[in-house]
């Protein structure tokens, strides 16, 4: 995985809040908040992979790409 990933989106400004980076192989990366665990009973997650939420917001954005 790349070093260096550019800031696409960040509706909150600054601080943890639900975001989209890309890297210069120009793959996505998605930062939101983890699924809980009862939620995620009946998935199937590797131990290298987490499973995050989506919001809307950064769902328009995506689909403006």
């Amino acid at each position: 995985m790349s070093e260096q990933l550019e800031l696409l989106i960040k509706p909150c400004g600054s601080g943890t809040c639900p975001a989209i980076y890309r890297d210069e192989q120009n793959r996505l990366f998605i930062q939101g908040n983890k699924l809980g665990a009862p939620a995620r009973q009946g998935i199937d997650v590797g131990d290298h992979e987490e499973v995050v939420e989506l919001t809307n917001e950064l769902l328009t954005y995506l689909r403006s790409l």
